[in-house]
């Protein structure tokens, strides 16, 4: 697993659903700055044509929405560009997750 910052991502840089990204130092009781973090994941919501959701996978708010993130105007696609998640999730403290 290799982690990108958000912040070195080309705004135009296209993201499609089932890609994490990962945000350190959220003030967990945690016992390290390594184990400080949520994971997310960019997901379809069903019937929306217009954002996708990115949801906490892996920590203690696992299973709850981040943000909306304005998908791509080339509809086809069905993609979300580093602009918009830059947007909806801040690039402080924040990766891609790139395996």
């Amino acid at each position: 697993m290799k982690l990108i910052p958000l912040k070195d991502i080309n705004d135009e840089q296209e993201f499609w659903r089932g890609t994490r990204f990962r945000q350190y130092e959220v003030t967990l009781n945690a016992e390290s700055k390594e184990e400080d973090y949520y994971e997310y994941m960019l997901a379809e919501i069903p019937g929306e044509k217009d954002y996708m959701l990115l949801t906490c996978i892996e920590g203690y708010k696992a299973g709850i929405a981040l943000a909306l993130v304005k998908m791509a105007e080339d509809k086809s696609k069905r993609v979300v560009k580093g602009k918009a998640v830059k947007y909806s999730m801040g690039t402080k403290n924040t990766y891609v997750i790139e395996e």
